[in-house]
């Protein structure tokens, strides 16, 4: 037994490995910031100045003070760590992606990329626009007001350069709240499954993003910023959480009750066994099975990943696989199922496929391996089950495939128990094992 996932990149490290290549990664992100930052530092004063300038509704010389001078050189080196850390945003994206991409399943990964590209580049612009037309467009608003009612304008540049940066962030927080959800909700990570998850993260964190970006002394600004923040991000939120935008093929609290009361969801994987087992099980199961595709789950380690990631998010408790009896699949996806409490089993649809001389096969031969499942039916009603499939020929029963056995034209095959076959019609051929003779 597991104790985890195992993706089929996955390999054995310890975990100093693992903190290993994080410092090495928070150490080249660290040398990055003091480069750019020192950069920086030779054309800080000039930069502030100029924003300054377009910042400022009037000229510098007549209503732009410092009135605190410590706060000025604070807010010079805090410009400069900015500055510094916006130059290295690229290089941020780049080891973050790369060191989470391993560990991530294909979902996420998607995820993680759409939100570093977009939400980076849109972050970018917004604060660009922000700062260098929508501020200055305010602020002058702001002063033409006050000189229509006779007020004499005197402006703190530290306070100027610190409400701008306190906009510019929380507009920032915003925007990749909204986007993480959007996203969460396009590529399928987000349902009404586990809406509840993302709420509280979504919520709890730009919450309190936004309550650290807006000075304490600006109460009502800050709880009204915070009002509504929470009611664009939770309106971005509920349409994920109605039925048209739930990704997943069997919906939560639905499945199969087994014998002892307990709900059973069921998936049918139609593995096709790279184009030798051709046969899509999901247009003939019923409606509380779940279904997923797969061309050649021995073969591509993206679709091993994408059936973990499946029965993660779609709480499968069982998964069958249409080609083989499962024991071909890699150690690292038994071991991810057990983790997860999966039974995997197959329904070897493969001997049957190389039994016929024309390697035909059938939804009649899927509905024969489904008769023959015994969990979560009771084994006492499998004959029945067999018994019940509308076939138009001779049915072949054995526990398991005959050597030898060609499946003429309109013959059918059932592995399963013979004893409970004895007593029933000609059209049923009984292969008997040593155990049986």
């Amino acid at each position: 037994m597991t104790t985890g996932l195992r993706l089929s990149g996955d390999s054995d490290q310890p975990m100093s490995s693992h903190l290993d290549e994080l410092t090495g990664r928070a150490g080249l992100l660290l040398f990055a910031l003091m480069s750019s930052s020192l950069l920086w530092m030779w054309w800080i004063d000039d930069v502030l100045a100029q924003y300054l300038q377009l910042l400022s509704p009037c000229s510098i010389e007549e209503c732009l003070s410092v009135y605190a001078p410590a706060e000025w050189v604070a807010m010079r080196w805090l410009s400069i760590v900015l500055l510094g850390l916006v130059s290295i945003i690229p290089i941020i994206c780049w080891q973050a992606l790369s060191f989470a991409k391993p560990g991530l399943l294909p979902r996420e990964r998607r995820w993680l990329g759409f939100f570093i590209i977009l939400g980076g580049g849109c972050g970018m612009l917004l604060i660009a626009m922000t700062m260098a037309w929508l501020l200055p467009y305010l602020m002058l608003i702001g002063h033409e007001s006050g000189a229509t009612a006779g007020v004499v304008a005197s402006y703190d540049a530290v306070e100027m350069l610190r409400l701008s940066l306190a906009v510019a962030a929380v507009e920032l927080v915003v925007l990749l709240a909204l986007m993480a959800s959007i996203l969460a909700g396009v590529t399928g990570l987000m349902s009404e499954s586990n809406v509840t998850w993302w709420r509280w993260r979504l919520h709890g964190i730009s919450l309190f993003l936004i309550w650290a970006a807006i000075p304490s002394h600006l109460t009502g600004v800050r709880l009204l910023t915070m009002i509504v923040s929470s009611t664009m991000l939770e309106a971005s939120i509920l349409p994920f959480t109605s039925s048209l935008f739930v990704s997943r093929a069997l919906p939560p609290g639905e499945g199969i009750l087994d014998a002892e009361g307990g709900l059973r969801r069921m998936a049918v994987v139609s593995c096709m066994c790279a184009g030798a087992c051709q046969l899509d099980a999901g247009a003939w199961l019923p409606e509380s099975m779940a279904s997923h595709q797969a061309n050649a789950l021995c073969l591509s380690a993206d679709e091993r990943d994408e059936l973990i990631e499946e029965a993660r998010f779609q709480r499968w408790t069982d998964i069958l696989i249409t080609g083989c009896d499962s024991t071909p699949l890699p150690e690292h996806l038994q071991q991810s199922m057990d983790a997860l409490s999966v039974r995997l089993r197959g329904l070897s649809l493969l001997d049957i496929v190389a039994s016929r001389p024309d390697g035909r096969i059938d939804h009649l031969d899927l509905e024969l391996a489904l008769a023959t499942v015994s969990d979560p039916w009771p084994q006492n009603r499998v004959s029945a089950r067999v018994l019940d499939v509308v076939i138009d020929g001779p049915l072949h029963i054995a526990e398991s495939f005959p050597w030898g056995l060609v499946l003429e034209s309109g013959s059918r095959f059932a592995r399963t128990d013979v004893l409970p076959f004895e007593e029933t019609g000609a059209d049923v051929i009984l292969h008997l094992g040593p155990q049986n003779a």
